[in-house]
């Protein structure tokens, strides 16, 4: 019993993934009897969340005491969050190129899929607004929720210091409330990743792995390559630290996403290990890791790079170097305006489908298999938000350094 203690809670919930994806697999369907279990696990964490992200986000905004530096780390997140989507729709894309998953498919019939419009510049820019912020909140509308905690946070900066010295207090106060909540929760972290993958693969089992097995190869190729290579490489440029010992220091959050399939769930964890373990300045990661559930989800940038070669090679369309540059570019256009609802991703493809001219029945398709490959992008979108904070941290630490250092 001492043992079990004494083993981290990544190791703990690595045994409970295994254990249950061993369990679907001798059990099957049956195994989808526990998967209730999971599922509560689950709503207890997104019930937290929403009240915790939008208090952390008021504290790290007003903590700022200055609008500019709110700007500046601002324009530093949306800057790297498209970089870094553009890099992983590129990722996708080559590596589809290389592997090639629409080779020697034969498309059967499908499903009926109705057609989406595409979203314009003005609606993408809407969605970050709601008109009841207590309605957002009740259907966990992110993007309104963070916007409206941003704009509070900045009014708490031109208010008298005794009431900004209240406000601030009360939101500590009820964010730490949240999180001794959540840490409560998370201990039951192993049992529910267990349940929720015993159904996964119960209900899954290896079928999958016969026609389309090449392109869900492809996309965890391609993001494996993204996370190690592109991750990698920006957090040891970005923070001049060993990255070997970074993926030790996150092992909670690629293990928690990859097992839940949730970035609202992964959020208090990911938050927790920037701070714990990371050790990263907190206005930083608490206004990162919420606006990157929402603008850096690099994995659905890959999954759209991917999308575009298969059904290509498919139908027999010629996807010349302009072709791949306009699926790139509209790859990262529908991680920003993907619909904030769940399987938005699918409703997102059929828009990106017919943007790009191609036939949009294989949204029908590949929807029946996306569960096995959310995992992996899940997972890749979790760790991109934590690497992002990570670097603009160390470039805002470097800053005050500087300014520190007396002139000679």
């Amino acid at each position: 019993m001492s043992n079990v203690k004494k083993l981290g809670f990544a190791t703990k919930v690595l045994i409970g993934l295994i254990l249950g994806a061993i369990v679907g697999i001798i059990a099957g369907p049956s195994a989808s009897a526990i998967g209730f279990i999971g599922t509560v696990f689950l709503r207890l964490l997104r019930c937290g969340v929403v009240p915790l992200i939008f208090c952390n986000i008021v504290l790290a905004v007003a903590g700022m005491g200055d609008v500019k530096k709110l700007g500046r780390i601002g324009i530093k997140l949306i800057v790297i969050f498209l970089a870094t989507t553009f890099c992983a729709a590129t990722v996708g894309l080559l590596t589809a190129l290389i592997v090639n998953p629409g080779h020697g498919f034969v498309m059967t019939e499908v499903g009926e899929v109705a057609e989406q419009t595409a979203p314009t510049f003005s609606g993408i820019i809407l969605n970050f607004f709601g008109t009841n912020i207590v309605g957002s909140m009740a259907e966990g509308t992110m993007l309104h929720i963070i916007s409206f905690a941003i704009i509070s946070g900045i009014g708490i900066m031109f208010m008298k210091e005794e009431d900004q010295a209240k406000l601030i207090g009360g939101f500590g106060l009820i964010s730490r409330y949240i999180m001794s909540f959540l840490r409560l929760v998370m201990k039951f972290t192993p049992i529910g990743v267990f349940c929720l993958m015993a159904n996964t693969t119960g209900t899954y089992g290896t079928d999958v792995l016969g026609p389309l097995g090449k392109f869900i190869l492809t996309i965890y190729i391609g993001l494996a390559i993204h996370a190690f290579v592109i991750y990698g490489g920006l957090y040891a440029v970005g923070t001049h630290k060993n990255p070997f010992t970074f993926w030790k220091d996150i092992a909670p959050v690629w293990t928690t996403s990859f097992s839940t399939c949730s970035t609202a769930a992964t959020m208090p964890v990911s938050m927790r290990i920037c701070e714990e373990n990371l050790g990263l300045r907190k206005e930083v990661s608490d206004l990162t890791i919420p606006l990157g559930a929402n603008m850096n989800m690099d994995g659905n940038g890959l999954w759209y790079g991917v999308v575009a070669i298969f059904v290509a090679q498919v139908v027999g369309i010629d996807m010349n170097i302009g072709t791949m540059i306009v699926a790139i570019l509209t790859g990262v256009l529908m991680t920003l305006g993907s619909p904030g609802i769940p399987g938005g991703i699918i409703v997102a493809t059929t828009i990106f489908l017919q943007t790009m001219g191609m036939p949009i029945e294989f949204v029908a398709l590949l929807a029946g298999i996306f569960s096995i490959m959310d995992m992996g992008i899940t997972t890749v979108n979790c760790i991109g938000s934590v690497v992002v904070a990570a670097v603009v941290s160390a470039s805002e630490e470097r800053r005050a350094q500087k300014n520190d250092t007396p002139k000679a």
